[in-house]
C-alpha cells in the first residue's frame, strides 16, 4: 500500500534561485542567464523529495518565476503552477497540494488553483498561524512583559487568527486595522506604527511585508515575522531580535536526500529546520482530509488546532531562530 503523498509548489526567490532551479532541471538557458524563466516549459518540475519513514512522502515542485514576475503576470504564474502539478501527476499521485511564498497569494489564496484541480489545495496559513502563535507564546513566557502584543498584518487570515488566539489566551493585543480587530477584545490602532508603539513583542503576519518602519519599534523589541518580504522596510534597529515565525524542527525520521538538503539551504530553511507551510500539505495528506486546512480569506481556529495536533504527534517542534541560528533563551528574557 502506498504512503500518503503531497506536493509543495514554490517559485524562485531571486535570479540566483532561478539559476539553481535551472541547474536542477537541466535547463542550461536558465543556468547561464539566457532565459528569464517565463517560457511555458523551461525549468518546471521536481526540485526535491522528502519523506517521513512509514508516514508520508512528498515533492517540491518548482517554477522559475521570481516574486516580481509572479506579481506582474498572475495569470501566467497560476498557469505555471497548474502545469507543473499536472505534469508531476502523470508519474505519481498526490493527496494534497501546498503552496509556498507568493504562490498562495497569486493563486487567490488557493481558490483560483483549486478551481483547476480535483484534490485539496492548501495555502500553509493554518501551519503558519500555529507556528507563529506557539513562538509568540514562548517569547511572551520569556519576556514577562506587561505591555500589549502588537499584530501587524492583522487584516489577513493569519494575522486575524493569531490576534484571536492571543486574545483567547487572555493577553492584551493591539492590531493595525479595523478588519483585524472586528468583534475581538483587542485594541484597534490606526496602522502598523501606531500598533507597535511601546510594545516589547511584535507579530509580523502580513502576506507581502514591507509595511513597518524599523524606527517605529520599541528599543529591544522582539519581532516574530512570517512576512515575505520582511515586515520591516529596512534593517532592524540595534537590540531588536527578529525571529523566523515559521521555523520548526522536523522529526529525526525526516529524510531529505541530496537535493532536499540543497533546497533546505537555498530556501533559507537551513540544515536543521523547515518552515511550517511546507508541512501543511503533509498533514492534509496524512489525516486523509479531502478539504484543505487553509484556503481563501477565512482561517478557522479548529483547522489551526488540528494542524498543530497532528504536526506535534509527527514530531515537529517550533524553533526560536534568527535565520538558521538558534537564539539563546537569555537573549529573549525581559
Amino acid at each position: 500500500m502506498s504512503l500518503p503523498r503531497f506536493a509543495f509548489v514554490v517559485h524562485a526567490l531571486s535570479p540566483f534561485h532561478r539559476r539553481a532551479i535551472g541547474l536542477r532541471r537541466a535547463a542550461p538557458s536558465i543556468v547561464l542567464g539566457h532565459a528569464d524563466g517565463t517560457s511555458a516549459w523551461t525549468g518546471l518540475g521536481r526540485i526535491a523529495r522528502f519523506r517521513i519513514d512509514g508516514v508520508a512522502e512528498g515533492e517540491i515542485l518548482g517554477i522559475p518565476l521570481d516574486p516580481q514576475q509572479m506579481l506582474e503576470d498572475q495569470e501566467r504564474a497560476l498557469s505555471r503552477m497548474e502545469r507543473v502539478i499536472q505534469v508531476a501527476r502523470q508519474r505519481t499521485h498526490f493527496d494534497a497540494i501546498g503552496l509556498g511564498s507568493l504562490c498562495a497569494v497569486v493563486a487567490g489564496r488557493g481558490t483560483a488553483l483549486q478551481e483547476r484541480l480535483d484534490l485539496p489545495v492548501t495555502t500553509g496559513a493554518a501551519a503558519t498561524a500555529w507556528a507563529q502563535h506557539a513562538l509568540t507564546m514562548q517569547v511572551y513566557d520569556l519576556r514577562k512583559t506587561s505591555r500589549p502584543i502588537a499584530v501587524v498584518g492583522s487584516a489577513g487570515p493569519v494575522g486575524r487568527a493569531i490576534a484571536t488566539m492571543l486574545a483567547n489566551d487572555g493577553l492584551a493585543v493591539r492590531v493595525d486595522s479595523k478588519r483585524g480587530g472586528r468583534k475581538l477584545p483587542v485594541e484597534v490602532c490606526s496602522g502598523p506604527a501606531d500598533a507597535v508603539h511601546g510594545c516589547d513583542i511584535v507579530v509580523g503576519a502580513g502576506p507581502t511585508g514591507g509595511t513597518l518602519d524599523p524606527a517605529a519599534l520599541h528599543p529591544g523589541a522582539t519581532l516574530i515575522d512570517v512576512a515575505l518580504p520582511d515586515t520591516l522596510t529596512g534593517p532592524p534597529p540595534p537590540g531588536t531580535i527578529v525571529l523566523a515565525g515559521e521555523a520548526i524542527r522536523p522529526p529525526k525520521t525526516w529524510k531529505a536526500g541530496m537535493w532536499g538538503r540543497v533546497y533546505h539551504v537555498l530556501a533559507g530553511y537551513g540544515p536543521g529546520q523547515v518552515y511550517a507551510c511546507l508541512v501543511e500539505p503533509l498533514v492534509v495528506a496524512v489525516s486523509g482530509r479531502t478539504t484543505p486546512l487553509a484556503q481563501g480569506r477565512v482561517l478557522k481556529l479548529e483547522d489551526v488546532q488540528q494542524f498543530g495536533a497532528i504536526a506535534t504527534e509527527l514530531g515537529f517542534r517550533t524553533r526560536l531562530v534568527q535565520g538558521w541560528r538558534e537564539v539563546p533563551l537569555d537573549a529573549l528574557r525581559g
